[in-house]
């Protein structure tokens, strides 16, 4: 894998996963050094009948402003 914002989702993944089984997307938010916090999104799919979560997306959460 080549994006290391979704790799490092990957390994953050199982601490956010639903306990609602009928759960089928997944959003969380996480930051990495210095100070970059990043949302992002999984999507779950059924295979072999197995929960299979995955990767569909990023964005920049942006600061809030001073005020």
């Amino acid at each position: 894998m080549s994006n290391p914002i979704a790799f490092l989702a990957d390994q953050l993944l199982p601490g956010f996963i639903p306990k609602d089984a009928a759960a089928t997307t997944l959003t969380f938010q996480f930051t990495m050094v210095p100070n970059t916090t990043y949302r992002v999104n999984y999507v779950k799919t059924q295979e072999k009948g197995k929960a299979v979560w995955t990767f569909t997306g990023y964005e920049l959460v942006e600061p809030p402003a001073a005020g």
